[in-house]
């Protein structure tokens, strides 16, 4: 039943029709009161815009409780609702904060990432961001967050308020995907500071040197971890928590957490040169009976916990990856090889077809090349 509805019509309406009857309400599309045995109710019913084509029917409340007026002003925002895509019979959760989304982000990636990546995250989003921890996600808009950017650099510097950028980007991402959220702030509003590339890699003027430093070191076990990463650019941590038993008789490496975690696990050849050292190391701690290439009994873990800069060697871990690509590049090796041995993550369709299991030989080819590149200097 059709008709056009005034509110004296509406209050008789369930003394005048029986349980079941609908009355459609000709001014608003979609409104109508459904009498009921006791009392009759407002009701809208409409198709949400998402590609679904769903009706619901949405109670707007009872006609002795909410005035015509009101269910029509509230029929017409229900309706602008469901334009968007929304259904109003679900209920918002609440926007977490930064803190609430770091936790989340930190429980269930956690396990995914290493040990230092998570507390490379936490010292941004506790450190630099920590003025914003307690801010729901949706209030730190573009303008908020540029500002934000703006004054980490001035205090902290270009390449921390880089850092806090990118953590927070990812922790942002993270949320949006279990709560609705505008888009990233980041991506659309942060010019991130330029970052000079560091001039790490040591050539020919400098790997003398180091070879020197390295010979002289004390601590053997400490020295051929540099080594390791030297003729290897394996990153510190793969190096230091290396296993014996991931190390097979042919000199091929499993590294089972790289950075990017286990989906990212890897095979590497060792070279020869890089071999012989390792097979002294391993008579020099056999007495330890570790399970690590490098132990340390000092340690929590049972293996070297940190390599760092030191007046006895003063270079960079990340350095000797970067000494390592440099190399390959001096080698002739091709970038398609490098990428593999560095496992980076490469670009393209490609490489989806590649089955690196099958590519041994090559990179061992590439391995030797590279490590008589870096020796010659010794």
């Amino acid at each position: 039943m059709t008709t056009k509805l005034t509110q004296g019509a509406v209050n008789k309406l369930a003394e005048e029709h029986p349980a079941g009857t609908q009355i459609y309400d000709t001014e608003t599309a979609g409104l109508r009161i459904v009498v009921g045995s006791k009392s009759a109710s407002y009701k809208l019913v409409g198709r949400i815009n998402d590609g679904s084509g769903r009706y619901v029917s949405l109670i707007i409340g009872r006609t002795d409780e909410v005035s015509l007026r009101t269910a029509r002003e509230r029929s017409a925002e229900l309706k602008l609702a469901l334009r968007r895509g929304d259904d109003p019979r679900r209920p918002k959760g609440s926007v977490p904060s930064l803190r609430t989304a770091w936790e989340r982000y930190r429980t269930t990636r956690g396990a995914e990432l290493q040990e230092s990546t998570v507390t490379w995250y936490e010292g941004k989003i506790l450190g630099p961001l920590k003025t914003v921890l307690d801010v729901p996600l949706d209030k730190l808009d573009r303008e908020a967050v540029r500002a934000l950017h703006e004054k980490i650099t001035k205090k902290n510097g270009s390449y921390c308020a880089n850092g806090a950028m990118r953590a927070f980007k990812a922790v942002y991402n993270d949320a949006a995907r279990s709560h609705d959220l505008p888009p990233n702030p980041v991506s659309r509003a942060v010019r991130m500071n330029k970052e000079a590339p560091r001039k790490w890699a040591l050539g020919a003027e400098g790997l003398p040197e180091a070879w020197r430093q390295l010979d002289a070191m004390e601590d053997r076990i400490r020295a051929t971890c540099w080594m390791t990463m030297l003729l290897t650019g394996l990153r510190s941590h793969d190096a230091r928590s290396m296993r014996w038993e991931h190390l097979d008789e042919d000199g091929v490496l499993f590294v089972p957490s790289p950075k990017g975690g286990k989906d990212r696990a890897f095979h590497l050849p060792l070279p020869r040169y890089l071999l012989q050292n390792l097979e002294m190391v391993k008579q020099q701690t056999s007495g330890l009976a570790s399970p690590f290439v490098f132990p340390s009994l000092n340690s929590k873990s049972g293996h070297i916990e940190e390599m760092r800069r030191t007046a006895e060697f003063p270079h960079a871990p990340h350095g000797m990856r970067h000494t390592y690509r440099t190399a390959a590049l001096e080698a002739g090796v091709d970038m398609q090889t490098i990428t593999l041995l560095m496992n980076h993550r490469p670009a393209g369709v490609t490489w989806g077809y590649i089955t690196r299991a099958h590519l041994v030989g090559t990179m061992r080819e590439a391995q030797e090349l590279i490590c008589a590149a870096i020796t010659r200097h010794r």
